[in-house]
């Protein structure tokens, strides 16, 4: 509640003008480029624990194994659905795929700490390049006219500021290299800004948008319940299936596979040619609507 609480908070500065809409552009730039990847490096100066990495080495194969199964069955519910063409495949990418960086970290942050984080960090990577190759090529299905179809890019998932946190910290929890506190406590304070800055940057995308018109979406809608309860219980009843899995694996996992959609979907659909004005609608549907499923979700904890 309290983090729903900071969405309210910048949802209510749109709406009361104290800040303009257009300020949630920079400031998301600042939570991706600079607090997000400061929260994952220090997250990762930690002693060394051979133990830990066997519960990353089964957050990643949870992730492979479970977008995949999204992806697979994604298609075959959105003929089920009678999704049109045109829709179904930015339908497809939004209901397998979750916004795991921008709100699924600095929540599993808030809930579960470092250790919670460093997990969310490594399933996140089977994340990235299933996103930008299934998930491009599911935006690509909408293309239409005479649009040619853009190949898919390894530069665009490897190249960015939170893969490079990511290595650095890898680097520096393996060589287990001491941080000097003129770097460690700067670096800490950026990373205390991160679960604020989304959640407050969230609330302000909401504001901008129409809940009437987006509701009114049917597609919309159905790719988000898919989103947010369908795909999740399935995963918890996989997990629950897994004997002796570690509950704060199963814990951060199944917080990750119930984020609403990515906010990239529809970069990737401008990208690649695909339904932009679908992917926009999902995003923000399913970013208001994990406001009640969210919870309800976290009862299966």
């Amino acid at each position: 509640m309290g983090l729903f609480l900071l969405i309210a908070v910048g949802f209510a500065a749109v709406r009361l003008n104290i800040v303009p809409a257009s300020a949630s552009k920079p400031m998301s730039s600042l939570l991706m480029k600079i607090t997000l990847p400061a929260t994952v490096f220090i997250s990762m100066i930690r002693p060394f624990d051979s133990s830990f990495l066997i519960l990353g080495g089964i957050a990643i194969l949870l992730s492979l194994v479970f977008f995949s199964l999204f992806a697979a069955l994604s298609l075959p519910l959105s003929r089920l659905m009678r999704v049109p063409d045109g829709r179904r495949g930015m339908w497809c990418c939004c209901a397998t795929f979750s916004n795991t960086g921008f709100m699924g970290f600095p929540v599993v942050y808030a809930l579960f700490g470092d250790d919670g984080l460093v997990l969310a960090v490594l399933f996140n990577i089977p994340f990235n390049f299933l996103l930008y190759s299934i998930g491009a090529w599911m935006a690509s299905m909408d293309t239409v006219g005479d649009k040619s179809r853009r190949s898919f890019s390894l530069r665009a998932i490897l190249v960015s500021p939170l893969n490079g946190a990511i290595l650095l910290g890898l680097i520096f929890y393996f060589a287990q290299l001491p941080l000097p506190d003129v770097i460690y406590t700067p670096v800490q304070h950026l990373s205390n800004v991160t679960t604020p800055l989304s959640m407050l940057v969230t609330g302000m995308n909401l504001a901008q948008g129409k809940v009437s018109d987006v509701i009114r979406d049917r597609d919309a809608l159905t790719s988000s319940l898919v989103r947010l309860l369908l795909f999740p219980v399935v995963a918890w009843a996989g997990m629950r299936l897994i004997p002796g899995l570690d509950p704060l694996v199963l814990g951060v996992s199944l917080v990750i596979l119930s984020m609403p959609a990515p906010a990239a979907a529809p970069i990737i659909a401008e990208q690649y040619n695909g339904n932009v004005q679908m992917g926009a609608r999902v995003v923000f549907l399913s970013s208001l609507l994990c406001i009640v499923t969210l919870p309800v979700i976290s009862l299966l904890l």
